[in-house]
């Protein structure tokens, strides 16, 4: 069985480098950054076409529905 990340793919993130924007999870690319760090393939929506960019798990934060009490 593969390793896998903190994400899911699907999962929306938001890429703390680049003023928050928001993506989503498109592949788990593996522990390819610096001493093994995890990386992710996040699609971005811009026009005329969405992009795709390589992050390190640790220039990411979940984004998800608030917690209802």
């Amino acid at each position: 069985m593969p390793e896998t990340g903190a994400f899911k793919i699907g999962d929306r993130v938001k890429l703390k480098t680049q003023a928050g924007r928001i993506g989503r999870i498109a592949e788990y690319r593996g522990p390819l950054g610096p001493k093994g760090a995890k990386v992710y393939r996040v699609l971005i929506r811009r026009k005329p076409r969405p992009g795709y960019v390589e992050v390190v798990e640790s220039h990411l934060e979940p984004v998800g529905a608030t917690p209802s009490s």
